[in-house]
């Protein structure tokens, strides 16, 4: 995306946070800043100056709470997207979408609601043993990729090239996803989710070959942080966290690696 596309990406992003800081706030949801952005906020008092997404964290009561009364709180220029809401939407996690926007990565295809987007990633209780915490992943990476091809997600794609090995290894879940249905890929996922006994660990639900499994005192002990001229929640020990998540975050990537991730193929602001 280009630096004068992304200056005007970043502010509506900004403005989605701040009505669901908003909501969470009104409505005791505990909420916090979460990967690069909360990255950002340290690191930068605001965006990461090539980041194209914002992310937020809720354990999961929270989340609950939050996907059951945000369609209403936010108000209509907003909606609430997650598997239940749209069965061919493939992510473990669920995004705000800012109505009448466009904002479609290449990996995926057009489902109803395409636009400008906050992902809000529920935390769910994990394991503290190391192998415990790789089998649990196993588990649930395998389901979330067979309802990836499911929902005709192309994960393979990186721009306009093809990495043929992900293509290749993705055939079988491509075949799996033949004989089972949207909604009994989900049931699984979550039952494997909600099976979890209450913990001192967090994990987060995004069903990534590598997901962060954290203290959960962490995420419980919340302090303000300013993001360029708004203020929001973050772990007050940020040192830790971010440590978990990125080792030394300080220090900033190679100038070719500082790059949007999201590959977005089709754009609109909603006022062209």
């Amino acid at each position: 995306m280009e630096r004068e596309v992304l200056q005007r990406v970043q502010p509506i992003l900004l403005d989605m946070l701040r009505d669901i800081a908003r909501v969470c706030e009104e409505n005791g949801i505990r909420y916090f800043l979460y990967r690069g952005t909360f990255l950002g906020a340290v690191r930068h008092q605001g965006f990461i100056p090539w980041d194209d997404d914002m992310d937020v964290a809720m354990p999961r009561a929270d989340y609950e709470k939050f996907c059951r009364i945000a369609p209403e709180k936010l108000g209509k220029s907003y909606c609430f997207q997650n598997w239940h809401t749209d069965r061919d939407y493939a992510h473990p996690f669920g995004k705000v979408r800012k109505r009448g926007t466009v904002y479609v990565e290449a990996k995926c295809r057009r489902l109803p609601e395409n636009g400008f987007y906050v992902d809000i990633y529920p935390l769910d209780f994990g394991p503290a043993e190391e192998a415990a915490q790789r089998t649990l992943n196993r588990k649930l990476l395998h389901l979330y990729r067979i309802k990836l091809m499911k929902c005709r997600y192309t994960p393979w794609r990186e721009g306009e090239k093809i990495i043929w090995k992900k293509r290749i290894g993705y055939l079988l879940y491509q075949t799996a996803a033949l004989f089972v249905t949207q909604e009994a890929l989900v049931r699984a996922y979550e039952k494997i989710v909600l099976a979890q006994p209450e913990s001192s660990v967090y994990y987060e639900q995004s069903a990534l070959p590598r997901v962060p499994f954290f203290e959960r005192s962490w995420c419980d002990d919340l302090a303000e942080y300013p993001f360029a001229d708004a203020v929001f929640r973050g772990p007050r020990d940020y040192d830790s966290f971010l440590r978990s998540l990125y080792g030394e975050y300080m220090e900033l990537p190679p100038e070719d690696r500082r790059e949007n991730r999201h590959q977005i193929m089709e754009l609109s602001f909603g006022d062209e």
